[in-house]
């Protein structure tokens, strides 16, 4: 029974694949009742006419080795991956391989598919991952015998389960971080165990010869404390490859790494993306990374979403922010899932204005009252640059607080988005502030235009109500021009800040 009930699911996803439904993004192939040479024949050949399918998932939710991925399953999976013209462009595998021979002929039949991204996880307990991601990384990196494959697809790697030994680890070295000709400049390796010196694994990771742009370490709790020596980061300092770092889940980011972290971020000019995410980090940890916001020039986005921060914390990056308000390009940051309240804020109202180049400030679910939401309401009826501001699940701010706040929106021209939902509220005064708030965004939408180089100058109240229903609608008929006169009433308590705005 069981398998008839699959045999009738997987028929009903193909026949959606071949439907072409939009829905159906991702399909799943369980190697315990799903594997067949006629099932994959028949997911090849749906794929041919599907525009939407991006995924393919394989899988062993058993513990029985039979079911590993084989050398005849990789012969059989060709079809699927070569000879489609689908929108297919992830695998993720979820179960182990047979054999270093079948991870070293799936390793090249993705190097010549068009696939972009390959997951792979191990299963815990697994004793030969070393001769798999052998195997494994050098047919991702062996270039296809004939021309019309010549070109690798995949740019994204994430390696998960794995034990990362010396030899293991130089595998993946010379096949993927230091082998630009592979194609990979994304790696992914949270939730592997390393065993390997600190200052070796930096000097592979961040050091001259790494083609990486985008690195995710952490996924398991004391990686940084149990594994790596305060030398780590050292080589990041001077790397120029690096775009993207994200260190998430370590459990705990002991000071020694964060001052290692912080200084090698004052000397780089290269990284511009920075993620330090659900680390668990304490005060002093978190103060060790203030030289980060005082001296770095290249980061433009910055997430510290889930580390405690508190007031303390807030006033000294927002301080040092300030400190550095000529030189930063930081535009984008993150603190949501903190503990940041009134004094916090006030700091961070400060960097608002200060500086010009932050667009976006989001501040969800941390420890706002009502005091709080004045203080950032300030700043937004300041700035003439913040362009986001997201402050949901902030359940202290009361109607003082959101009432401060919308008077900010109505005060400002910059704002393209602006939330914040609170749940405490019942669902009509949830409604009727998401309505004011679009209100605020569309005016703030026209203005821009209505303001932008080349634009006409606005020489009557009648003439911009004709600009507006020009803007707002498609027929510019009378009923349009009467809805949009109700907007220029509103806009008219503005017209101080917009006179400013209008090109002379």
């Amino acid at each position: 029974m069981k398998n008839s009930r699959e045999d009738q699911h997987f028929q009903h996803d193909i026949e959606r694949i071949k439907l072409n439904d939009p829905q159906l993004t991702s399909i799943v192939f369980d190697f315990q009742n799903s594997v067949s040479r006629s099932r994959l024949r028949s997911l090849a050949d749906s794929l041919r006419r599907n525009e939407h399918m991006c995924q393919i998932t394989l899988e062993n939710n058993t513990t029985r080795t039979d079911y590993r991925l084989r050398t005849d399953h990789v012969s059989a999976l060709e079809e699927v991956l070569i000879h489609h013209h689908s929108a297919l462009n992830t695998v993720e595998v979820n179960m182990d391989f047979a054999s270093p021979v079948s991870a070293l002929e799936f390793g090249k039949l993705i190097r010549r598919s068009e696939i972009l991204d390959l997951d792979v996880s191990a299963s815990p307990g697994v004793q030969d991952t070393t001769d798999i991601i052998k195997a494994l990384t050098h047919g991702l990196a062996t270039p296809p015998q004939d021309e019309l494959h010549s070109e690798c697809g995949l740019t994204k790697l994430a390696l998960s389960q794995f034990d990362m030994n010396r030899d293991a680890f130089d595998a993946l070295c010379s096949n993927v971080i230091h082998h630009k000709q592979s194609g990979i400049n994304f790696l992914d390796l949270r939730c592997n165990n390393f065993t390997i010196r600190g200052d070796s694994l930096g000097e592979a990771l961040f050091g001259p010869k790494s083609c990486l742009e985008n690195l995710v370490l952490g996924g398991r709790r004391g990686f940084l404390l149990g594994d790596l020596d305060s030398s780590f980061f050292s080589k990041l300092a001077f790397n120029t490859t690096l775009d993207t770092l994200l260190l998430v889940d370590m459990g705990c980011f002991p000071t020694y790494q964060a001052a290692g972290l912080a200084d090698a971020l004052s000397r780089n000019t290269n990284l511009q993306e920075l993620h330090i995410e659900r680390n668990d980090m304490k005060a002093q940890e978190l103060m060790a990374l203030t030289p980060v916001f005082q001296q770095n020039t290249s980061l433009q986005r910055l997430s510290l979403i889930g580390n405690n921060i508190g007031d303390l914390e807030a006033i000294s990056f927002a301080t040092a922010l300030c400190d550095n308000s000529a030189a930063t390009n930081l535009n984008h940051l993150a603190l949501n899932d903190n503990c940041i309240g009134e004094l916090g804020t006030e700091a961070l109202a400060q960097m608002m204005c200060k500086c010009k180049t932050l667009k976006s400030l989001n501040l969800i679910n941390n420890e706002l009252d009502d005091m709080g939401a004045m203080n950032i309401a300030e700043a937004i009826s300041q700035s003439s640059t913040i362009e986001e501001v997201c402050l949901d699940d902030n359940s202290n701010i009361g109607i003082e607080g959101e009432e401060a706040l919308m008077r900010s929106l109505r005060r400002n021209l910059s704002l393209k988005r602006f939330s914040m939902t609170n749940h405490e509220n019942d669902h009509d005064r949830i409604f009727d502030i998401d309505l004011e708030i679009d209100d605020c965004m569309r005016m703030n939408k026209m203005v821009k235009k209505l303001t932008a180089p080349g634009c006409d100058k606005i020489s009557s109240p009648a003439l911009f109500c004709d600009k507006l229903a020009f803007l707002t609608t498609a027929d510019s008929d009378q009923q349009a021009k009467e809805q949009v006169g109700k907007v220029f009433s509103v806009l008219r308590a503005r017209l101080d800040i917009l006179v400013g705005h209008i090109p002379s």
